[in-house]
């Protein structure tokens, strides 16, 4: 199956949860205050720190061995699901740690808060892991959309009950481990989990544990800006970055993720089967769909800022998002490209511990820009010195991959991708006044009809790869 096939057919387990959290955003940000909004976005944010450094290596390593070995990995399945479960432990020490340190009360329901969301997110993300090794797009879909509306139902009755974060937290944490538990059931029914081969375990933890270092560098780039951000000003002001930044990473990471949910197990199989050859090929098919769909999507939300943060963000949030939302929307996709793209090199090729040097020199660039840029510009500082980070990030990175396993840009369609781009930011530029005329809704709306379509017309007239894999084949180049 192409890159591009399976980025698509998994497209709704992405985009449920990134609608969702585009929803609750609207509602939370209305109903419940900054500081409990910033407290419940710091949660979140610890929580995934957590998990990106001292868990998800185990799903990584699951991910990347069984997916060489067709359906037959029930012991490898088995095997991890312990190993996971004893990494809760430390998992659960910088809980403490981390509410000790940020917070000056509430530090008990706040760690508890933090222990949950693991728990939950770990209930879940393991036999999504094991489905999508399994190629189970229908089960990784099915989990998504019934944990995206029960988290919206349940949410918004919780805001209009409860102001608290707290209440918040319990909402998703439920739900999750509802759906996971089901997840769980449907995973494992077809595997025999007392066997299949084990990867053994020295070559198991050679792969798995360097990913560790790597992902403390990657996380403190990644979620360091909200972390720093209360600490220098506070929970409220990481509530006016959070929801300004949410417009412009979740559709961003929405397209981004979608080369994680299938693409991964695929390349690792393409590499062990077809060797260096074949995933250098398949890299570039990577680049090539990613920036088909990420390009356009940056630029047109840019260009409907002002609409967009006026209709879905409460007005005292409003002004901050469009500010920060240039900046944010570059973030974007620089870290995306980095750790959807390049980051597949590192596995593929077994030298995770490459990553967190690579990433290194960012990591200190954005803490030292942070220092210097929040105390002067509050949130504004903190995202433009968030995508001086993530552009250091991309540049060291690409460099690393390319030594490790040269592979082809495809200049050719990123170039067609990028003219079909332009053609479409010129059309909502001279359609600009009119628009702007109209209440934000209608403007949003419309914008978003033309950039569509006007992107789509110019990609197929300019016809990048991506665009002719989804025609019929008497239609495409190679045909004529």
């Amino acid at each position: 199956m192409s890159i591009v096939r399976s980025l698509l057919g998994y497209a709704p387990a992405v985009v449920l949860p990134r609608i969702v959290s585009l929803i609750l955003v609207l509602i939370l940000t209305r109903l419940i205050s900054k500081q409990e909004y910033g407290l419940f976005v710091l949660v979140m944010t610890i929580a995934e720190m957590i998990d990106g450094i001292v868990n998800n290596w185990v799903r990584i390593a699951l991910a990347r061995f069984a997916s060489a070995r067709g359906g037959d990995f029930g012991r490898e399945t088995v095997r991890s699901l312990w190993i996971y479960c004893i990494t809760l432990i430390p998992s659960f020490a910088i809980a403490i740690a981390a509410g000790v340190a940020t917070q000056s009360e509430g530090r008990i329901q706040f760690v508890a808060a933090i222990m949950i969301y693991l728990i939950s997110t770990g209930i879940l993300r393991f036999p999504s892991t094991v489905m999508s090794v399994q190629a189970d797009r229908n089960g990784i879909v099915a989990m998504e959309a019934v944990k995206a509306l029960g988290v919206l139902v349940l949410g918004v009755g919780a805001a209009f009950a409860s102001g608290s974060y707290f209440a918040q937290t319990l909402v998703y944490a439920l739900v999750t481990a509802a759906v996971g538990a089901w997840g769980v059931l449907r995973s494992t029914r077809p595997l025999d989990l007392a066997a299949g081969a084990l990867e053994p375990m020295p070559k198991f933890l050679g792969y798995g544990l360097p990913i560790i270092a790597a992902s403390i560098v990657a996380v403190t780039a990644s979620s360091s800006d909200r972390v720093f951000l209360n600490q220098m000003v506070g929970p409220e002001a990481v509530a006016l970055y959070a929801a300004g930044v949410l417009l412009a990473r979740q559709p961003m990471d929405f397209l981004f993720s979608l080369a994680g949910v299938r693409v991964f197990p695929l390349m690792m199989e393409d590499y062990e089967r077809g060797g260096v050859a074949q995933a250098r090929r398949r890299m570039s098919e990577l680049i090539s769909g990613v920036a088909f769909m990420t390009l356009p999507a940056a630029a047109g939300i840019l260009l409907v800022a002002e609409p967009m943060s006026r209709l879905l963000l409460a007005p005292d949030y409003a002004d901050a998002a469009v500010a920060i939302l240039p900046p944010a929307l570059a973030a974007a996709l620089f870290a995306g490209f980095k750790t959807f793209v390049l980051e597949q090199v590192y596995h593929m090729r077994k030298r995770n511990g490459l990553n967190g040097l690579a990433t290194l020199p960012a990591a200190l660039v954005g803490l030292a820009a942070m220092a210097a840029m929040v105390p002067k510009w509050g949130v504004w500082g903190c995202a433009v010195a968030y995508l001086i980070q993530n552009a250091v990030l991309f540049a060291t990175n690409y460099v690393m991959v390319q030594r490790l396993m040269p592979f082809p840009v495809p200049w050719g369609d990123v170039g067609r991708t990028t003219a079909a781009t332009a053609i479409m930011a010129g059309v909502l530029l001279a359609l600009g006044g009119p628009l702007a005329a109209l209440p934000n809704a209608l403007h949003l709306a419309a914008a978003i009809i033309v950039g569509v379509g006007v992107y789509a017309g110019a990609a197929l007239v300019l016809r990048p790869s991506p665009v002719e894999e989804l025609l019929p084949a008497r239609f495409r180049r190679s045909a004529s």
